[in-house]
């Protein structure tokens, strides 16, 4: 743990410690220390070093899930690559938040400026008198990693990644944003199929309606390819990623626009 997270914990514990009266004894204080619930995530970068998270809970609500002065401790590291929590587009290290909820989750933000293997994992869990389930939700896989039981691992690639990866409480889904805007209704599902044979290197689309254009984005939004003036209900073509990773295939056909992600 590096010194500014240690200050920041000591700022954050010193604040609930001021909040007693100046008449308690040194039990009650202690027994109010005690109160503040703690998980500690750990994030290996590709380089080996390790970012320390706190996640700390207020049993009286004395801070929320939004920014609170003492509670919360912004990142002022420049690390080239990192994860922290994420409130009101800001970075932080240490988050306090309310009473723990088992339906609340909070958001993540990974910054990457290298490629390799990372991984997020559970440290510790303080003061919960019953076991409690902590798990990495991946909105783009749609899967749940249970950190009590097996740390979460990824080859990534360079970029910021936003609105993807979220600790929760409960293994469910939930909106946001990157749901709502990739997507793909059962009506969709059955009136265009997208696909990528992995072997062949293949991008496969196939439609009941004429399709007229196909683009293709990285999880940045940056346009990697398009082809165009297809006018065609089947599309099989040669397409090959610098390095794989999951991308968005936009499909325009006659019928709609259609969105997919596909590992590629």
């Amino acid at each position: 743990m590096n010194k500014l997270t240690y200050l920041c914990l000591i700022v954050f514990c010193a604040t609930f410690l001021t909040q007693a009266s100046p008449f308690s004894n040194n039990t009650s204080t202690a027994e109010m220390f005690n109160d503040i619930q703690r998980v500690r995530i750990d994030f290996t970068m590709p380089n080996g070093y390790v970012r320390h998270l706190l996640l700390a809970f207020t049993p009286d609500n004395a801070a929320t899930d939004g920014v609170d002065y003492g509670y919360d401790a912004l990142n002022f590291d420049n690390f080239p690559d990192d994860l922290n929590w994420m409130i009101d587009n800001q970075r932080y290290v240490i988050q306090g938040v309310g009473a723990f909820d088992v339906s609340k989750h909070y958001p993540l933000g990974m910054f990457l400026s290298n490629s390799g293997d990372i991984a997020i994992s559970l440290d510790t869990l303080e003061n919960f008198n019953t076991d409690i389930s902590v798990y990495l939700y991946d909105t783009v896989t749609n899967t749940h990693t249970l950190l009590n039981n097996m740390d979460f691992q990824q080859t990534v690639t360079p970029g910021t990644y936003l609105d993807r990866y979220y600790i929760t409480f409960a293994n469910t889904t939930f909106p946001n944003d990157l749901e709502t805007q990739l997507s793909i209704s059962e009506e969709e599902l059955i009136d265009t199929k997208i696909a990528y044979l992995l072997q062949s290197n293949e991008l496969v689309i196939e439609s009941t309606s004429t399709i007229e254009q196909i683009e293709i984005y990285n999880l940045l939004g940056q346009n990697l390819s398009q082809f165009k003036n297809i006018n065609n209900s089947h599309f099989r073509n040669n397409f090959i990623t610098e390095s794989k990773n999951y991308h968005v295939v936009r499909v325009y056909t006659s019928g709609g626009v259609f969105n997919k992600i596909v590992f590629m």
